[in-house]
């Protein structure tokens, strides 16, 4: 078989409709390749696993599964392992064609597996089983995170079970999973694999997504102290007001009466500014934010919008209830950004606007010992704040259409007030290091914190980075095969 990696397509496929050719795939190599049994090619969950494919004119070239475990789950048992809380992860029945095997397809696409299940499954272990024909792959897997938990089995086909369990380390699974994904392939063209959080709604398993789970969690505010970074989000709020100005006007918003939900909304300055603005006059507007915190707070300083209780991925509003969507600082913070658009997806109109406004630091520019600072934070934070670069071709697979696009660069070369200039803002030094002054809190970089600190206020550094706004419409849901 030809073909270069380019052509090749990643795809979750329905066990129904793709049972024979993965069931053939696996015959072919276990089978007839290294001579197994028939009970290396099946499996007693794949009716309901996961099951991830690379095509290639129509064929599939590798495949990896998945299976879900629920608490007590009587096979977990049978293989020594104890009873967590929440999900437990199998990851097995890995295979491609060796024609293809020096491109890695299925090390690729199963690594895209791995994040994206920690990302919308938020499972509490992964598990995997090794033959004792393939111990080499121990050390494998072992570099991967897996660590070794127990053999099993007769000597004549002993199997060793290989784990990552508990907090701590499925976190550090998840951030190495993520950092390869985003590695560059070996052939320098990336296998794009679609959403599974698509792929579990249209098939009906949505029910398995973690969102109650996600939703609890709070990766920037978890680290801080409200009252201490009060004065960073009000500075920030009021700057981003500004900016936004001339994009909230070149932005074809409805024509009121229309209804807003500001998601993720903090202390509320930023929703108040905005909503004075000309384009959204007569509007009703509300926001919604998880911290009770700040949902307090915003109630008391603008009793004049509604604010409520909830999450990016559980907003608590009815179906087709708005006809905009403002996301403000929220996606570089989110770890499912797949489960947010979702929800977005769901709870706009046909028709209507998604509006976010984001900091992107594929953008930064300046020192290196800076851009470490900023590289370490985003290796150990559940958010990605270089989404906004995977945002359009993320929002393409929930039915939203690119609208607008604005950039604006944020430089430290301004003066004790904001200059603001076509696409530029020039802030003063230290309000500059204010802005990214929420890294020290962060896990695992207070050594380069401090290093970046001390050079960028005995140097006469400049710096730079970009805050973004994408505008999208959601599309009919005819449009959207749903």
């Amino acid at each position: 078989m030809t073909g270069n990696s380019s052509e090749i397509q990643a795809r979750w496929l329905n066990w129904n409709d793709y049972s024979e050719m993965i069931l053939g795939l696996r015959r072919h190599v276990f089978a007839t390749e290294q001579g197994w049994g028939e009970e290396m090619v099946n499996h007693e969950k794949d009716p309901e696993g996961l099951h991830l494919g690379a095509m290639l004119n129509g064929e599939i070239i590798a495949v990896i599964s998945a299976y879900l475990y629920e608490p007590g789950a009587p096979e977990l048992s049978a293989l020594e392992l104890q009873k967590v809380d929440g999900l437990t992860v199998r990851i097995g029945k890995r295979v491609e064609l060796a024609e293809h095997r020096g491109r890695h397809v299925s090390e690729r696409i199963g690594t895209s597996m791995l994040r994206q299940i920690c990302e919308s499954l938020r499972p509490d272990r992964f598990f995997l089983l090794v033959r004792g024909q393939h111990r080499n792959l121990i050390d494998r897997y072992t570099r991967r995170n897996f660590v070794r938990h127990a053999d099993i089995g007769s000597a004549d086909d002993v199997r060793t079970v290989m784990t990552v369990e508990g907090e701590e380390a499925v976190e550090d699974f998840y951030f190495k999973n993520r950092a390869l994904d985003k590695e560059p392939a070996p052939s320098g063209s990336r296998i794009s694999v679609p959403s599974l959080v698509r792929f579990l709604v249209e098939s009906g398993r949505g029910d398995v997504l973690a969102a109650e789970r996600l939703g609890a969690e709070n990766h920037y505010l978890e680290p801080l102290s409200i009252e201490a970074e009060m004065p960073r989000l009000t500075a920030q709020g009021r700057l981003m007001a500004a900016e936004q100005r001339s994009r909230l006007a070149s932005t074809p918003f409805p024509s009121a009466p229309a209804s807003l939900l500001d998601i993720g909304t903090g202390p509320g300055e930023y929703l108040a500014a905005v909503a004075r603005e000309e384009p959204l006059a007569g509007y009703r507007v509300r926001g919604v934010e998880p911290s009770p915190q700040l949902l307090a707070r915003a109630r008391s300083s603008f009793p004049e919008i509604t604010f409520r209780e909830g999450t990016a991925y559980a907003t608590g509003e009815a179906d087709s209830s708005h006809d905009v969507i403002t996301a403000n600082f929220v996606f570089v913070h989110l770890r499912s950004p797949d489960l947010a658009l979702l929800e977005m997806r769901r709870v706009l109109r046909p028709g209507g606007l998604l509006y976010v406004v984001d900091v992107n630091d594929d953008s930064f520019r300046g020192p290196d010992v800076i851009r470490r600072m900023i590289e370490t934070h985003n290796r150990n934070y559940a958010g990605d704040r270089t989404f906004l670069t995977d945002l359009p071709g993320r929002a393409e697979q929930f039915g939203f259409e690119p609208v607008r696009r604005f950039s604006t660069t944020v430089r430290n070369t301004g003066g004790s007030q904001p200059a603001f200039g076509p696409d530029e803002i020039r802030i003063g030094r230290a309000d500059a290091w204010g802005l990214l002054s929420f890294v020290r809190a962060q896990r695992g970089v207070e050594e380069v914190f401090k290093e970046a600190q001390d050079f960028y206020f005995g140097a006469e550094c400049e710096m730079s980075l970009n805050i973004e706004t994408q505008v999208y419409r959601s599309r009919p849901s005819r449009e959207n095969g749903r």
